[in-house]
């Protein structure tokens, strides 16, 4: 009987409590104004979760090679328009309005201190909650979140001319001047640069000399959600359809760029293959059949592949091969035919197409 007791008292004290609660919210007097931050204590321990749940659901990431310069590029192209505004950058501090928010954004200059790369890939990916931090764009992209991850990494090391050249390329561009027109292009040659050959590495995909008809696709695609990016999505839907008709002009007019490529002799050999003649027991059609010259003539909206970059051209293969890309009207074509083939063929045919001359 005394145990009952017991036991009828401690659900009657935790009823009055809860009760107690419900009426303290009822009225009003807990204060939800940012200027009143956190008590100490609170704190910590909303810090605390987030540090055990980061830690615990990002266990069984594995984390890649992120020594390619190109991943930093990426990265950084994107961190200036999505991520400094919030946490600073190593040219410009934090801004002072946000840093009055609550939690304010933590600046990234000990970040390696507290987190490893999976760590950041996780909270780069899914974001956090009550923050403000969000998630990414297009969750599907983990190739795009370990770029970022690349970035994060050495950003607390970076001088502000370094930064300044990595987010925007040719400094010039941070200066323009000019109409509404001469701002837009700038903005897109941050990363692909105005002739549409991207950078001294494969961070970016050559673009200058592609087909307008699909480069308006490619753009309308990530406009509309219909391909995935969460670098390229947020940028596609600044301005209006215009704008996007004016970037596929734009870059639909400048010469082909012509690249340095290390390429392997019998991959080359083994993608011109598939190019010509397809996998008939794969089911896997020619390339060239949509993506060669006399077909591209007959149908603009394919893109030409000649000359691009070869981490470029088996990344996207692979995205499509993981149901993670997405694309324009003809992109579930390349799904399909992506699932089809397997890392040998992609990096086969992928050497193939970088071989290849990439005049229009």
């Amino acid at each position: 009987m005394p145990f009952l007791v017991t036991w009828r008292r401690l659900v009657i004290a935790i009823a009055a409590l809860g009760a107690g609660g419900l009426l303290f919210a009822w009225s009003g007097l807990l204060s939800v104004a940012a200027s009143s931050g956190h008590w100490a204590i609170t704190d910590w321990f909303l810090h605390w979760v987030m540090q055990n749940s980061v830690r615990t659901y990002s266990m069984t990431i594995e984390t890649p090679d992120l020594s390619n310069p190109g991943l930093v590029h990426r990265g950084a192209g994107h961190y200036e328009t999505g991520c400094a505004p919030c946490h600073g950058s190593p040219a410009e501090p934090q801004d002072l309005s946000v840093a009055q928010a609550t939690p304010p954004p933590p600046t990234l200059n000990h970040v390696n201190q507290k987190w490893e790369p999976k760590h950041l890939f996780w909270i780069v990916r899914h974001g956090i909650k009550f923050t403000g931090m969000p998630a990414w764009v297009a969750l599907q992209r983990e190739d795009e979140i370990w770029a970022m991850v690349a970035f994060l990494r050495e950003q607390p090391s970076m001088s502000a001319e370094r930064y300044r050249e990595l987010a925007y390329g040719d400094v010039r561009i941070m200066q323009v001047q000019g109409d509404s027109v001469e701002k837009l292009l700038s903005d897109c040659a941050r990363c692909h640069g105005r002739d549409g050959a991207g950078r001294d590495n494969d961070a970016f995909p050559l673009i200058g000399g592609q087909d307008e008809a699909y480069l308006r696709d490619a753009l309308r695609a990530y406009a509309n959600g219909t391909r995935h990016s969460g670098i390229m999505q947020p940028a596609a839907r600044r301005g209006p359809e215009a704008d996007l008709a004016v970037v596929a002009n734009h870059y639909a007019s400048q010469r082909s760029a012509a690249t340095k490529k290390v390429l392997n002799p019998a991959l080359v050999s083994a993608g011109e293959r598939i190019a010509h003649d397809g996998i008939p027991g794969e089911g896997v059609p020619a390339c060239l059949t949509c993506h060669g010259a006399t077909a591209r003539l007959r149908n603009a909206r394919f893109p030409r592949l000649d000359g691009q970059h070869t981490a470029y051209l088996a990344g996207q293969l692979h995205a499509w091969r993981a149901g993670a890309r997405g694309g324009g009207p003809y992109g579930h074509f390349m799904e399909t035919i992506a699932s089809r083939l397997n890392k040998h063929e992609i990096d086969a045919v992928s050497q193939y197409f970088a071989s290849r001359p990439a005049s229009r």
